[in-house]
């Protein structure tokens, strides 16, 4: 006999083998049951939940020898032809490859009348019937409201939202979930034993297979076959990392401590472990997105189910931050990821995304000590002659206003602030509304200062060639230059970024002749300055 893939093998046979959907199993047979069946079905869900499983069981219910039953026999020619894909009026058709009206007229509509060969009813499953274009739609729209008596219409789709309103209204429709990470590792576990592997699995490694599946049981069982295929004895935690490329639970959380604590050499080594190891520094990202959405949702009381170990590591992790500390790092995180799909220098920039959380968690413990500040000194007010601030921009970013106290009397009044005056009076509202625009393009401007304000280009001057060189890149100079405008009414206002001619050598500690930087390669000047940057950041640890 032919081998058999496991997602096959352990396909449902019955209903009460459907893993995690409950509510579609109850509502079907329950339908059965009472006679009250459908013409049209439409699954809704992603992939490996269990769409095209359950509209084969609803056509074994339908056409089991045994009688029309909640509960099909799987025993009779009828069932047994059904799962074999055998049964000729068990049309299954793949709509990525049937998308055309021809298509839909010759294998559905030319034949839909025909009374069923050998079985009680004819049964069209279309699975991915979003790909069909909106001619085959329309032409199969009146089919599908008032099909003949003895055809049920079975549509399957991830993509719910693409199918037209008028096949939907036509439908029962059923929307599968994700299945539970639980769920699935019992599954799994219940495939290891029945396939002689007792005792040559870590309940572990199932749990980490069970993660990186998302919910979709078929992809789970095809990398627990992987694992099956590449383990020689045990399949272990550190054989299905190897084997997925996803980051470990213990890595992460290295990680996040690292985080919390603002331990930037920490940071830095957990990266060169990550590159000496060879793991993915995208998949890395990711997967540090996904722990801190996991510890989030456990802060907020929506975490899923997970084995004990890993929920008293979340709970234990969760405990470091805030709801808004996790929302911001989660933000910043998903920022990292899109920019490393473009960049160059990969470690570089996750080392840099890294540095910006650090400093994100930093700021937000500053806040207190910034409102305080504010409360014992001045309110800010905007004068007329100078460029006015939204007031939902200043409503939101005034604990972040860095201002000197000074008397109340002292305030500019009309006429006594130049532009450039105003704006490094009102600086650290742009870099509040910068933080929430981009935090990559507000890590960048912590070491950049206005210096000058000509024909509507603002002057930076930045203590640091790496800060200088990104902020000349043309999105994140947009970004800031659509900020400035937004926060200063200013629609005409431009950037100027130049580089301190007094920056820091680290080796020498005398300043680098700016003539001789020019001429060095941009390899050697980015090492440079790369190097000034972090030693900087050390130093003030």
């Amino acid at each position: 006999m032919a081998y058999e893939t496991l997602y096959r093998k352990y396909r449902p046979r019955k209903f009460a083998d459907v893993v995690g959907q409950k509510h579609v199993v109850r509502a079907v047979q329950n339908a059965i049951a009472s006679k009250r069946i459908a013409h049209a079905y439409l699954f809704c869900g992603q992939r490996g939940t269990g769409k095209t499983t359950m509209a084969r069981l609803l056509a074994m219910a339908l056409n089991c020898e045994k009688g029309i039953s909640p509960e099909p026999c799987g025993t009779c020619a009828a069932c047994q032809s059904i799962v074999k894909g055998s049964a000729m009026d068990v049309i299954e058709i793949d709509a990525a490859s049937h998308t055309g009206v021809d298509s839909v007229r010759e294998v559905i509509i030319e034949r839909v009348s025909f009374l069923p060969a050998s079985l009680r009813y004819k049964v069209y499953i279309i699975d991915e019937v979003h790909m069909l274009s909106t001619a085959a739609f329309n032409a199969l729209l009146k089919t599908l409201e008032e099909p003949p008596p003895q055809v049920v219409f079975v549509l399957a789709t991830t993509d719910p939202h693409k199918v037209p309103a008028t096949i939907r209204s036509r439908c029962l429709r059923f929307d599968f979930h994700p299945i539970s990470t639980k769920d699935i590792a019992q599954r799994l576990i219940y495939v290891l034993e029945n396939e002689g592997w007792q005792g040559r699995f870590d309940p572990a490694a199932v749990a980490l297979i069970a993660r990186a599946a998302r919910g979709a049981l078929r992809d789970a069982l095809t990398m627990l076959e992987q694992a099956m295929n590449f383990a020689d004895e045990k399949i272990t935690v550190d054989l299905v990392r190897s084997l997925l490329g996803v980051t470990d639970d213990e890595f992460l959380s290295r990680l996040v401590t690292a985080l919390r604590g603002g331990d930037i050499p920490a940071l830095w080594r957990l990266v060169s472990e990550a590159v000496e190891t060879g793991r993915d520094l995208h998949q890395l990202v990711h997967d540090l997105a996904t722990y801190l959405r996991e510890l989030l949702n456990y802060k907020i009381g929506a975490f899923a189910d997970e084995t004990e170990e890993r929920l008293s590591l979340i709970r234990q992790q969760s405990e470091l931050f805030n709801e808004h500390e996790l929302t911001r790092l989660i933000r910043a995180c998903w920022e990292l990821e899109r920019d490393l799909r473009a960049a160059a220098d990969v470690q570089l920039l996750l080392e840099i995304g890294l540095l910006n959380m650090a400093m994100i968690l930093r700021a937000v413990e500053e806040v207190p000590a910034r409102e305080s500040a504010l409360a014992e000194g001045m309110t800010v007010r905007t004068a007329v002659a100078a460029p006015k601030i939204s007031p939902q921009v200043a409503e939101t970013a005034a604990p972040s206003i860095s201002v000197e106290p000074q008397p109340e009397e002292t305030l500019p009044v009309q006429g006594e602030l130049s532009g450039l005056d105003y704006i490094r009076q009102h600086w650290g509202i742009f870099l509040e509304q910068l933080k929430r625009t981009s935090m990559v393009a507000y890590s960048f401007l912590l070491n950049a200062e206005p210096t000058d304000l000509q024909d509507n280009q603002l002057v930076l001057t930045f203590q640091h060639a790496f800060s200088y060189e990104c902020v000349n890149d043309r999105s994140y100079r947009e970004t800031i230059e659509q900020c400035l405008r937004d926060v200063f009414n200013m629609p005409d206002l431009k950037i100027k970024p130049t580089l301190s001619s007094q920056v820091a050598q680290p080796s020498v500690g005398t300043p680098i002749d700016t003539a001789s930087q020019a001429k060095a390669s941009p390899s050697q000047q980015r090492e440079v300055d790369t190097e000034e940057f972090l030693a900087s950041l050390f130093d003030n640890q």
